[in-house]
């Protein structure tokens, strides 16, 4: 009877611990759950084609890149010559040889012939330059306009070529006439004979178009003395 009663106490014993033990949530099970609602909790933060490193490029992006109209290179110029100046100092001088009256007055004449006549050869082989760094003075041959170097200038020494960035002033002379007699511009590129360089002056006869050289002066940035 004793043995009955410890046999039914151990059934029940073992029926009440199989439910606790066969259907109990296991630690892995809980872990993979967690895992689970993690991942579901991070997963917006990746783009929504599936890329996980989406949202790291979304951080170095620098939006779509414009590329900027490069700005054009002012074109090389040669100034057209100009024969006006001749052809006023060749008129006055022939009207004062042939309408003179003393040899003063046909000397006189004849000097004014003689420059224009001077002029008008300088006009047709000379050249006035401007490129991408300097203004230059080139000689002019053939019928094709072939451009050479003019060598040394005669009067200061060194290249008949000065950069637009040493020009101190320039001008037209006389001021605000329709016929411009010279053509005047300082520098400080040319060193002097005493080793200064504070400004070297030069004048040449308007043996060309004065208001290209003008427009050329202002467009390439030649300081200029405003009155």
């Amino acid at each position: 009877m004793v043995s009955s009663r410890l046999l039914l106490s151990s059934s029940l014993a073992l029926l009440q611990a199989t439910p606790s033990s066969a259907f109990a949530t296991s630690p892995l099970s809980s872990s993979r759950v967690g895992s689970v609602e993690r991942r579901q909790e991070v997963g917006p933060l990746f783009a929504e084609d599936n890329n996980p490193f989406g949202f790291v490029q979304g951080l170095f992006s620098g939006g779509t890149a414009v590329a900027q109209p490069k700005t054009p290179a002012i074109p090389d110029v040669v100034v057209d010559s100009d024969y006006t100046l001749a052809a006023v100092f060749a008129s006055i001088g022939l009207s004062s040889f042939f309408l003179g009256h003393d040899i003063f007055t046909s000397v006189f004449g004849g000097l004014f012939v003689l420059l224009a006549t001077l002029f008008a050869v300088q006009a047709s082989r000379i050249r006035f330059v401007f490129d991408g760094e300097a203004f230059e003075l080139k000689n002019a041959s053939g019928d094709d306009d072939q451009l050479s170097d003019s060598g040394e200038n005669i009067v200061v020494g060194g290249a008949n070529r000065w950069k637009y960035e040493t020009f101190v002033n320039y001008e037209f002379f006389p001021k605000g006439s329709p016929v411009p007699i010279l053509v005047y511009f300082k520098e400080t590129q040319t060193v002097k004979e005493d080793g200064s360089n504070d400004g070297q002056i030069h004048f040449f006869p308007a043996i060309a178009n004065c208001k290209q050289l003008e427009e050329q002066f202002a467009l390439r940035g030649c300081a200029k003395i405003r009155d």
